[in-house]
């Protein structure tokens, strides 16, 4: 009989090490319908995936970014999806990378402003939401309303979950404090995805999953 419990804690303690971590859910309201779905497991950039600037290629299952120096600008591309409340999952990590931003442009007409609606933006040392600038305005200036300090090894799979609701943005990784930021612009209708990655050309962002989900 003692022998019997000691395997049945030895096994429960074994599955619970063994499990994968839970998926990161939402907090500023339920999931609704899934918009969106990509894995990257084929062998060609999926179906409108679209590239601006930069190298943007798909292998070994992971979609691969990278700046291009002749661009002389950050890679840049996008994945068109009308939304407005959302919860986007992104799993990535740094190949090299010095920065990663996922964010949204406004719906053309949602406002008066030109240029970006907001970013996450990440670091190998820090991660943060800003609200962009108005490129129509020169005294306009990008806003990081909130900030922290963070680790992002090179190698290392991490899960973003992004979620936009309302004029409150919420973003979660594992093992780290929320970001929370509000502003008065980031209830507009989007577009699309925004992505960009910068470096070197040989440095990478990779990128395994993407999921979207109504937010309600």
């Amino acid at each position: 009989m003692k022998t019997a419990s000691l395997l049945l804690v030895f096994v429960s303690a074994f599955t619970a090490f063994s499990s994968p971590p839970a998926e990161l859910e939402p907090k500023l309201g339920k999931k609704g319908a899934l918009l969106l779905e990509e894995t990257f497991d084929g062998k060609e950039l999926p179906k409108n995936w679209n590239k601006n600037t930069g190298k943007l290629t798909v292998a070994d299952g992971v979609l691969k970014a990278s700046e291009v120096a002749a661009d002389m600008h950050a890679a840049a591309f996008r994945r068109p999806l009308p939304l407005q409340d959302a919860a986007i999952l992104v799993k990535f990590r740094f190949e090299g990378a010095k920065m990663f931003h996922v964010g949204f442009d406004p719906s053309p007409g949602e406002l008066k402003k030109k240029g970006h609606l907001f970013s996450v933006i990440l670091t190998a040392t820090g991660w943060n939401i800003t609200e962009h600038n108005d490129k129509a305005d020169p005294k306009s200036t990008n806003k990081a309303l909130a900030k922290a300090p963070a680790t992002f090894e090179k190698g290392r799979w991490h899960e973003l979950l992004l979620e936009v609701k309302g004029d409150d943005v919420l973003v979660q990784i594992a093992g780290m404090e929320p970001l929370r930021a509000t502003s008065k612009d980031f209830h507009v209708k989007k577009p699309g995805l925004v992505f960009r990655t910068g470096g070197k050309d040989t440095d990478e962002v990779q990128i395994d999953e993407v999921r979207v989900w109504e937010l309600k």
